[in-house]
Order: C-alpha cells, then sequence, then structure tokens
C-alpha cells in the first residue's frame, strides 16, 4: 500500500500529468482460488502526446530513458511483470482502449490459478519483491479469503540535513489552486472483488462483491482549499504509511484508504 501512496507523490513532484489520467486495478478471486489481476490505463491525448514526444527526446541525446513516462505498458512490459507477480500468473490479454470521452490507454489482464502464491502491487513492479520493498499476499483455505497488506520493513533512515521551512499556509492554497486544473479528472483505484460474491468481511470500505483497498478521486478531493493543503501535506511525506494517510485526509471527499495489515473475506 505504501507504495500506491509513493507512486501518487511521484506523480505529483513531477507535475507532467496534465489533463486527465486514470489508473485502477482489480484483483477477482474465485471460489476455488483461481482469479484475474485487471489493470487499466486511460490517459489523455497530451499526456500521450507528451509520453512521445520524452522518449524520443531520450532516444536522440542518447540517454537511458528513465524519466519517460512509461505508465502504458507494452505486451513485452506485461510478459515481464507476470514472472514477477508470483508462479502460475500468466498474462491473459493486453489491449489498447479509448474511452468514451476521448481518452486512450491500456487493458491489461493477469491471470493466476493460486491465490496464495500471487504477490501483487499495483504499479510496474519494476523492482523485484525484495529487501525493504513488500507486496500485498493472500491466503486462502476453504472459503475464506486473506489479504496480507504488508507494508516496508526497512527502517526509516533520519534525515542528514535539516529540511527546509513548509511553505506558509497562503502559499501552498495559491500553489495547489495552480495546480488543480492538472488534476482534473485524474483518478487512482485499488479493488478486491468476489468472483462469486462476499458473504461477510471486516474489509473498511465494501460495496456488493468489492472492497476498496485504495481510491482517489482528485476531483473531489481538490473541490475544497481543506483538501489541496492535505494534499501537498501527503506529497511531502514520501515515507508516509496508510495510516498516516488515512489520518491526514479523515473526513474529506475523495480518498478512500485501508489501514488494516490483515483483512479477511468470506466468498459466498
Amino acid at each position: 500500500m505504501k507504495k500506491i501512496l509513493n507512486t501518487v507523490s511521484v506523480l505529483v513532484v513531477s507535475m507532467l500529468l496534465s489533463s486527465c489520467f486514470e489508473m485502477s486495478s482489480v484483483v477477482t478471486v474465485n471460489k476455488d482460488g483461481s482469479g484475474t489481476v485487471e489493470e487499466t490505463t486511460l490517459v489523455s491525448s497530451q499526456i500521450k502526446a507528451m509520453m512521445g514526444s520524452m522518449g524520443d527526446a531520450s532516444k536522440k541525446d542518447g540517454s537511458s530513458g528513465q524519466m519517460k513516462m512509461d505508465i502504458l505498458p507494452t505486451k513485452e512490459k506485461a510478459t515481464l511483470k507476470a514472472a514477477k507477480m508470483g508462479e502460475g500468473v500468466t498474462l491473459k490479454s493486453q489491449e489498447e482502449i479509448k474511452s468514451p470521452d476521448g481518452r486512450e490507454g491500456v487493458k491489461v489482464v493477469y491471470a493466476f490459478t493460486d491465490v496464495r502464491k500471487l504477490k501483487y502491487e499495483p504499479g510496474d513492479m519494476k523492482d523485484k519483491v525484495e529487501g525493504g520493498k513488500s507486496a500485498i499476499s493472500f491466503g486462502f483455505e476453504g472459503d475464506t479469503l486473506t489479504i496480507n497488506a504488508s507494508h516496508d520493513t526497512k527502517p526509516k533512515t533520519e534525515a542528514k540535513e535539516k529540511s527546509p521551512a513548509a511553505p506558509m499556509p497562503k502559499d501552498i492554497e495559491a500553489q495547489m489552486a495552480m495546480m488543480k486544473p492538472m488534476f482534473a479528472g485524474m483518478r487512482m483505484s485499488f479493488k478486491i472483488k468476489g468472483g462469486s460474491g462476499i458473504a461477510s468481511t471486516d474489509a473498511t470500505h465494501v460495496e456488493g462483491d468489492t472492497i476498496t483497498m485504495m481510491e482517489m478521486n482528485f476531483d473531489k478531493l481538490l473541490e475544497k482549499p481543506e483538501g489541496m493543503k492535505k494534499f501537498a501535506e501527503m506529497s511531502e511525506k514520501k515515507d508516509m504509511s496508510p495510516s498516516e494517510a488515512a489520518e491526514i485526509f479523515k473526513g474529506l471527499d475523495g480518498i478512500k484508504i485501508e489501514t488494516k495489515e490483515k483483512i479477511t473475506i468470506k466468498l459466498k
């Protein structure tokens, strides 16, 4: 879950996402423990053009292209990602899509045979699950699914230099007001779905057969000055835990974060 929050922070700092951007992940688990992971990424035509120009620039100057916006996965990258997600995980499909509002993107579907062998974290998973980085793991027994939302185990290091003074409230409000149009239509979500339905669960955010691990709707979140200030505060904290983020955004519309480290779902 922490990696998801770090991804949001990177997007804020980079300021490269101008206009609509949407990323969603849905893990569906069937009664026999098999299932799918569906990842959908949609971007506006402006972002897609920007990604292309950054890629061309990296080729011309001979750089490695590490900074290019490669958020739209190719079939090759999706295949490599499947191998990192655990034994028995395969790439089921990868297709280009276009939404009614003109955004373009990619939908990738992975299939797994045993959820107990799935290691998953929304994002590109360029780094292997090792050291201080960890992914969400799952347990499955009978008709009960367990979600282990582990966090980074690597201890935080103390800053060697004193951090610069935080901007005054008026400065933050002015900056976020200027940034607000850039996040119009931006959404990110990670959900887990019971393939045959959910009989019961101790998850915090439940609707029908789906639980929400994380959801951010920036249109709602940034429509009030208070939301903009909280968002700026989150972007400054790179090691923020889900519980800390939930506390910061408590009472605000547009964001849901599961703070429990272990969740149980009884499937129908």
